[in-house]
């Protein structure tokens, strides 16, 4: 992926200047090193992003009145998020340009692989709501509470995976970035330049190399937003104004707010695209609700065996996304 940024001058990631590779007697490369240009920057986006939302929570606490002087601060982050949305998506507008290299090919999804996307989906959210089932660890009465409720919306929930997985028919499957979260961003001055393509550290390289859908990487980055307001909120509040009640508050409008931002970013550069991955970009919120559907339920099993505290944000993430979608029509997702 390196290679082939540069090789397409894409500018928002570091120049690969070159690598050493060793090559088994088979004949398989096995790359050992490689170079890559330095980019002055003030560090990943993750700890930028924590630092910029605690400062804002500050600036509330001695604003002592009302959240305004700490809205005003998430506000100012919401450039940024516009900006990570825009790079994202020209990034994605590489692999998305016919070729004739077959490993950066773009392929037409058809309806058989959607209905193994929902497959897929409904099984990843069989396996979180058995987790939950089995979970005895509960230290939140309400997330307990949701996770039985959660388990009831089973069968409905299934059913709306498979009618919106069909809105990927005549998308593209491309290349991607892979394991995109806010940690894999550097703010460089008032710019974002995206890193680290090797995919996912747990899959193969075969799974790391292989093409999905772009908006995989777009469900990642919104699920890193709810995971920096909840390692926030984990924090001990401040002193003084605001409240805990009202720092959860501003932790929520800075989810909502950098969402909105860092989407509206996205469909812009992605609507400007000579070729487009979604040919109707209306029809990317519908996958995009997919992905994250899939990912919640994943982040349950994984937090249940790694942080069973941290069992509740993705916990609340799927229970607000499957609530959300079953109180609509599916004509009305791609409003």
């Amino acid at each position: 992926m390196t290679r082939y940024l540069t090789e397409n001058s894409y500018a928002n990631s570091p120049a690969l200047f070159g690598e050493m590779v060793r090559v088994d007697a088979d004949g398989t490369p096995q790359t050992l090193m490689i170079a890559e240009q330095f980019v002055p920057n003030q560090g990943d986006a993750w700890e930028w992003t924590l630092d910029r939302v605690r400062l804002a929570i500050h600036a509330a606490a001695f604003d002592g009145t009302d959240d305004q002087a700490g809205r005003e601060a998430i506000g100012a982050y919401q450039s940024f998020a516009v900006t990570m949305g825009k790079r994202l998506a020209e990034l994605h507008a590489v692999p998305a340009k016919p070729t004739d290299d077959p490993a950066f090919m773009p392929e037409r999804v058809q309806g058989d692989e959607t209905k193994a996307w929902a497959k897929a989906a409904c099984l990843e959210v069989d396996r979180a709501l058995q987790t939950l089932q089995n979970f005895t660890a509960w230290q939140d009465e309400a997330d307990q509470a949701a996770a039985k409720e959660l388990i009831a919306l089973r069968d409905p929930l299934c059913d709306k995976i498979g009618e919106i997985a069909e809105a990927g028919i005549g998308t593209l499957r491309t290349r991607l970035h892979g394991d995109f979260h806010l940690g894999q961003i550097l703010v460089s001055g008032d710019d974002a330049i995206l890193i680290d393509f090797e995919g996912e550290p747990s899959k193969s390289l075969a799974d790391r190399r292989a093409k999905g859908s772009p908006l995989r990487d777009v469900a990642g980055l919104l699920r890193s937003f709810d995971y920096a307001a909840a390692t926030i909120a984990r924090e001990p509040a401040p002193a003084g104004p605001p409240t805990a009640d009202r720092r959860d508050e501003m932790l929520v409008h800075f989810v909502t707010t950098s969402s909105a931002s860092f989407l509206d970013g996205y469909r812009k550069a992605a609507a400007a695209a000579e070729h487009k991955w979604v040919p109707n970009i209306r029809y990317a919120k519908a996958l995009i609700e997919l992905v994250l559907i899939e990912k919640a339920a994943y982040e349950i099993g994984y937090e249940a065996g790694n942080r069973p505290t941290w069992i509740g944000i993705p916990l609340r993430g799927l229970a607000m996304l499957a609530k959300r979608l079953l109180a609509r029509r599916w004509e009305a997702v791609d409003e």
